[in-house]
């Protein structure tokens, strides 16, 4: 059996005989020497040894006469044990000399016994056992020379000791080599700390001398994690992969061949594997490598020959025992040698090809021959330091070095390239970037700009139109004869359909901005399907357009969704319907069906007897500013927007619209929307317009506005309600009068002159008395979304949009309190903080003898109310906008819930400016929610009280 495998991939077997090999020089000396210091004894001429284990025979009273007479130390051959593969017992009996008496009367007596020859043992002496060989557990441990303290009890009164040997025999291992023994060629009594101690330099030595050979171990790890670490940023250049994987096995291979490795494992059949086990992996490793890194495919045969490296490995990890593996290592070593010359082929030719780093490798390769060459030269010549050193790592070393060296070039010319590339391509991307920053810049400024003319065209053209609506319905009220009635109808309906258009153009502004709000409340469908059939009634009648509805049985009564939107939608498809229709009618049908989710979808479908929709037309239905004759000679007018605009709206009530139609036979128009079904709220009456208001209420009133159609009208409508007004035509001018004299109310344009009415309305919240704050409702033309938001923030308490209505005033005045009849008991009601007329709603809805509906609500929104508040201003705080939003909407429903209008208003304003984008405002929001928070849990647990 050969000591070596291939060059460089040394045999963890070749352990075991340099032990051997080390004891024969060593331990004689060690021997001299301690005996020189501790008076060492000769061994007892003959030794009784037999074949069998029993531990009776550790006793020195049992009768070995018929046993066979060896010498010890000894070899396995001088004692006739080759092929034996059994336990074997060794008794004698040492006389001791002087010096080792002496140490055996102070207690400090120890014996020295070599190292077992691939096997282990156990010492007694005088019948105790004390002690034990290292991995003497294991079935093939690697021990080395050891010294045992010997007990004064195990000594003789005539300076003699009784000694067993116990020893276990590797037979296929102790046989290969016949000039071992039992324990090499050590026994020997002394001083025990001397021979410990001795034991110990030994040991340190032989590891010394493995030293550079653990530094290339560690060299090794160094290279497997540098390029292993680099693959993992890199994952594209495989041959730092390759590389790393081949340095990890050669620092494997490097550990166990060196007698480093039994510093923490005896396991003989450990080292072997793991040596022969890597040097299988590293000529898997070195054909990926070198082929993949000089460019060169792996043919089909030497493909072969690498996975057949991959297959010995895993025979060598799996094999239940390590005696194949040590029976196979000569052919293995031999099939390792093929790799030598395709490896020095491929190198050649690249350097040939006037590769860089083929010449580097090329240069490596040859060292490498060359120290492989003298290694295995004195091994056959039999060199005595081969079995205590090898060259073998150096060489591999060399090469590795070579290697690293062509991968670092390689990858620094790479990413010298790939640092230019990276170069270009920044200041590619900074260019491209600052054109996509200024593309935003300018995108933005157009979005502002857009916006800015949108309010701006609403402000234009809501201000005359407030005048127009207002006269015309002023106008109405007065004594008129047929004609003249007429005339009016014909002004207030061309008004409405003009606000129709802003209003479309608005809501089509928002929904591209993403800020259409969907309400969530209870309300009839039946009342929706109402609603609708009445607002398109007079243009059916004119027509002679007959309308009819039905409602399928199961329909629930009432659904929670947008009553206001879905009514938009709705008139929309009827007006397009009576539009559309020459002669026949218009039917509407409400049905449903309950969704997986257990909400419930209400579907709508209007029918007419039209003209139809061909069905090419089908797919611009629902685009923007698409019309099915956009001709000059068109018999309708429009936009083009409202099925656009219906379509967003259904998508965002969670439903859909699509259009059924023939040509001549008429259409029929479908969208649905989803909610859960709810309890029908009460119906509530018509509006009627109140003259006395005035006389029941009386306010001081004061108007800001600065265009005269608008004070005129508004004086009008106010005069219509019982009230007069004083004028201001600047913020400037109001504050001024606020500073004289004392108003209930301040009906405040926005848009004003010299100081516009929000920092008029700071002001007066800031400067103002609290006993003199007025209750201040904004006047304007501008419904862009944030518009109400911002007039709230500023601390405006009501939002009226021009043009103004004679019933949202006549509202909006109602629910102001006077500020002399104001007192403690009613000082929470300014500014009316409660819907005073839902709570009766409320109130109506408990049974007779039932649960108090009201009073529940009521206590459980002042048992909520004040955490939620407290979670909003530390949201606000911690500029947390997405959970503040979240948080307002949580309490905007509970207020709702208890009529607190204000507190529910400045909740949908904080959550309206979380969304988008002045997260800035909503510090002044939260201040005034908290201040009408309060106002309103006064008021309710008052009410609670009572």
């Amino acid at each position: 059996m050969t000591e070596e495998k291939v060059p460089g991939c040394r045999s963890s077997r070749r352990n075991g005989r340099r032990w051997i090999g080390l004891g024969a020089s060593l331990l004689p000396a060690l021997f001299l020497l301690a005996a020189g210091r501790a008076g060492a004894s000769s061994p007892a001429p003959v030794w009784k040894s037999r074949v069998g284990d029993d531990l009776r025979w550790a006793s020195p009273t049992y009768d070995d006469f018929s046993w066979r007479t060896v010498r010890l130390p000894g070899t396995w051959q001088e004692q006739g044990y080759r092929g034996v593969d059994s336990t074997i017992w060794y008794r004698g009996t040492v006389n001791l000399d002087e010096e080792a008496r002496v140490a055996a009367r102070d207690g400090r007596l120890g014996l020295l016994l070599g190292p077992p020859s691939f096997g282990g043992y156990q010492v007694y002496a005088g019948g105790r056992l004390i002690g034990s060989s290292r991995g003497w557990s294991l079935a093939t441990p690697h021990a080395g020379a050891e010294a045992f303290p010997v007990p004064r009890e195990a000594v003789g009164n005539q300076g003699a000791v009784f000694v067993a040997l116990r020893l276990r025999r590797a037979t296929w291992l102790s046989d290969s080599h016949p000039e071992t023994g039992p324990v090499d060629r050590t026994l020997t009594f002394g001083s025990y700390p001397a021979l410990h101690e001795h034991v110990e330099v030994t040991g340190d030595r032989t590891l010394l001398a493995d030293l550079p050979v653990l530094l290339l171990c560690f060299i090794f790890l160094a290279a497997a994690s540098y390029h292993l670490l680099h693959f993992t940023r890199r994952r594209h250049e495989t041959g730092h992969l390759w590389f790393g994987l081949l340095s990890l096995a050669f620092a494997a291979n490097t550990f166990a061949s060196s007698y480093w490795i039994y510093r923490f494992t005896d396991r003989y059949d450990l080292a072997v594997r793991l040596s022969d086990l890597s040097g299988h992996a590293i000529a898997a490793l070195a054909i990926q490598f070198l082929w993949t890194f000089l460019g060169r495919p792996i043919g089909r045969l030497l493909r072969a020959y690498q996975l057949s490296h991959v297959a010995l490995a895993l025979f060598i990890a799996l094999s239940p025992s390590v005696r194949p593996v040590v029976a196979t290592q000569y052919p293995r070593n031999l099939w390792l040698l093929p790799l030598l010359p395709a490896a020095a082929a491929l190198i050649v030719r690249a350097a040939w090809r006037a590769q860089a780093e083929a010449r580097t490798l090329a240069t490596g390769a040859l060292l490498m021959v060359g120290i492989e060459a003298v290694d295995l030269t004195a091994k056959f010549f039999g060199a005595t330091w081969t079995s205590r050193f090898s060259l073998a790592p150096f060489g591999f070393a060399v090469v590795l070095v070579a290697m690293d060296i062509s991968l670092s070039r390689r990858f620094r010319r790479v990413h010298g390239e790939l640092d230019r590339l990276r170069v270009t391509l920044e200041e590619q991307v900074r260019e491209r970037t600052a054109a996509l920053v200024s593309a935003k810049d300018e995108a933005l400024a157009a979005s502002r700009v857009k916006s800015q003319f949108l309010a701006n065209m609403s402000h234009e053209i809501r201000t005359p139109m407030n005048a127009v609506l207002g006269m015309s319905a002023l106008l109405a009220e007065t004594p008129l004869t047929a004609v003249q009635r007429d005339y009016v109808e014909t002004i207030q309906t061309s008004g409405e359909a003009l606000m129709a258009l802003i209003n479309d153009i608005l809501d089509f502004s928002k929904m591209e901005s993403d800020k259409v709000e969907i309400e969530c409340a209870p309300f009839r469908l039946a009342t929706v399907l109402e609603q609708g059939l009445e607002m398109v009634a007079p243009l059916a009648t004119r027509q002679g357009i007959a309308l009819h509805s039905s409602i399928a049985p199961g329909t629930p009564e009432a659904l929670i969704g947008d009553h206001a939107r879905t009514r938009q939608v709705l008139v929309n498809l009827l007006g397009n319907a009576v539009k559309f229709t020459l002669a026949g009618e218009v039917r509407v049908a409400l049905s449903s069906r309950p969704l997986a989710d257990g909400r419930v979808e209400a579907q709508f479908a209007v029918s007419d007897t039209g003209i139809g929709i061909a069905p090419e037309d089908l797919g611009r239905l629902f685009v923007a500013f698409q019309q099915l004759d956009g001709s000059l000679a068109r018999k309708h007018g429009g936009t083009g927007l409202g099925l656009a605009i219906s379509k967003r709206l259904t998508e965002l009530m969670g439903g859909t619209i699509w259009a059924e139609s023939s040509p001549g036979k008429g259409s029929t128009f479908h969208f649905t929307i989803a909610g859960q079904a709810a309890m029908a709220p009460s119906r509530q009456p018509p509006a009627v317009v109140d003259r006395d208001l005035g006389k029941r209420r009386p306010l001081r009133i004061l108007l800001a506005e600065d265009h005269l159609f608008n004070q005129q009208v508004i004086l009008a409508l106010l005069e219509h309600l019982g009230y007069r007004a004083d004028l201001a035509d600047n913020g400037r001018e109001v504050l001024a009068t606020l500073g004289r004299q004392v108003y209930d109310v301040v009906l405040m344009d926005v848009q004003m002159p010299e100081m516009d009415g929000l920092e008029t309305t700071r002001q007066i919240r800031r400067d103002l008395a609290p006993e003199r704050q007025p209750r201040i409702i904004a006047l304007t033309a501008h419904t862009m979304a944030g518009d109400r938001e911002t007039c709230l923030a500023a601390g405006m308490d009501g939002f009226l949009s021009k043009p103004v209505r004679l019933a949202d005033l006549q509202r909006a005045l109602a629910v102001t309190v006077p500020l002399d009849v104001q007192g403690p008991a009613v000082e929470a009601d300014r500014g009316s903080p409660l819907d005073t007329q839902g709570l009766e709603t409320l109130r109506s809805l408990r049974p007779a003898g039932g649960e108090d509906l009201l009073g529940k609500l009521v206590s459980l929104f002042l048992a909520t109310s004040a955490q939620d508040l407290a979670e909003a201003r530390q949201l606000a705080r911690d500029h947390r906008w997405s959970e503040l939003g979240r948080a307002a909407h949580r309490l905007k429903g509970s207020s709702g819930a208890v009529g607190a209008v204000r507190v529910q208003e400045l909740c949908a304003a904080i959550e309206e400016q979380t969304r988008g984008d002045r997260p800035q405002d909503v510090g002044p929001l939260v201040a005034r929610l908290e201040a009408e928070l309060e106002r309103a849990r006064a008021v309710l647990g008052a009410m609670a009280a009572s």
